[in-house]
């Protein structure tokens, strides 16, 4: 979570409570606007929009994976 107090120490007095917010706006605006898409779709007849399916974690080093825990074998990515 992005705290005020984060963007004071590293922008300044000045500057960060001006992005801070500008942030929190720009987000805000982004999840109600998805929301407010979803509702008209469903009001509408028409079917929502599928929903970005979630990102598959990956190791950050796939060699250093301990055999026991690897559930499937490594496939190889745009090969």
């Amino acid at each position: 979570m992005r705290r005020l107090e984060n963007y004071v120490r590293k922008y300044g007095p000045e500057f960060g409570p001006v992005l801070y917010h500008a942030l929190q706006s720009q987000a805000a605006h982004a999840g109600v606007s998805a929301r407010l898409r979803r509702k008209i779709d469903v009001l509408t007849g028409k079917a929502p929009a599928p929903r970005k399916p979630e990102a598959a974690t990956l190791p950050l080093f796939p060699g250093n994976v301990p055999e026991t825990s690897v559930a499937s074998p490594a496939v190889a990515i745009g090969a």
